[in-house]
């Protein structure tokens, strides 16, 4: 068994030492996400956790196509935050992406991140059927 690379089609990823996602088996890892469009590079909602939040999730749906999934193949989400304003307002970005069908997911606080202007990151893991 080997890793496949998942790849939704992001130019700027051809250059990176990771994948977007990694499959192994029926198991994709998601690499940890920020806002940050990927054509301008930009990062999207600056200062507003919930435009962050839901700029990554909808990334992570680009991901989870690619891999021929959905959210509801997520069983672990990991959210690592600069700051706990308006973190709270995150769950609700949440309810739209995951329905009723919350995975596993755990919160970390970080002094800060590796694109200044993010304030969430977030990883997932999920189970291809």
């Amino acid at each position: 068994m080997k890793n496949i690379r998942i790849d939704p089609g992001w130019p700027r990823y051809s250059r990176f030492t990771f994948a977007p996602a990694i499959q192994r088996g029926k198991l994709l890892f998601i690499s940890g996400m920020t806002a940050t469009d990927e054509k301008t590079k930009a990062v999207v909602g600056k200062g507003d956790i919930v435009a962050q939040t839901r700029k990554i999730y909808e990334k992570m749906r680009e991901v989870l196509e690619a891999a021929g999934a959905t959210f509801d193949n997520v069983v672990m989400t990991r959210d690592y935050i600069t700051t706990t304003a308006g973190y709270r307002d995150t769950a609700e970005v949440r309810r739209e992406v995951f329905g009723e069908n919350f995975p596993a997911s755990t919160g970390v606080i970080v002094q800060r991140l590796l694109r200044e202007e993010a304030l969430i990151e977030i990883e997932a893991v999920a189970v291809l059927d």
